[in-house]
């Protein structure tokens, strides 16, 4: 088994307040929960309004398959179109 842990780090350029920061947030890790079946959460920048760190686990028997669905939630995030993806980093966990 294969676990890998993606740290997406975003800006959210639009967002004037926390409760629209969260209310983006709020809908794009439904679509992401929805369309991959992963877990993920905000773990950094929760009291700023702009900035995000999105920690996405992923759990597969085969490696290239976490890569790919790392490749395609990495493009999901990006063409949202409320935020932009300041960096992307993966971990091979096991």
């Amino acid at each position: 088994m294969n676990i890998a842990l993606l740290l997406v780090d975003c800006f959210l350029g639009e967002c004037l307040s926390l409760k629209e920061k969260r209310r983006i947030l709020t809908s794009l890790t439904e679509r992401l929960r929805r369309s991959f079946n992963i877990a993920l959460c905000e773990v950094d920048y929760q009291n700023q309004w702009q900035r995000s760190l999105i920690a996405v686990v992923l759990i597969n028997t085969d490696w290239r398959m976490i890569q790919q669905n790392s490749s395609k939630i990495i493009n999901l995030i990006e063409n949202d179109g409320h935020l932009s993806v300041l960096g992307t980093k993966m971990e091979r966990l096991r």
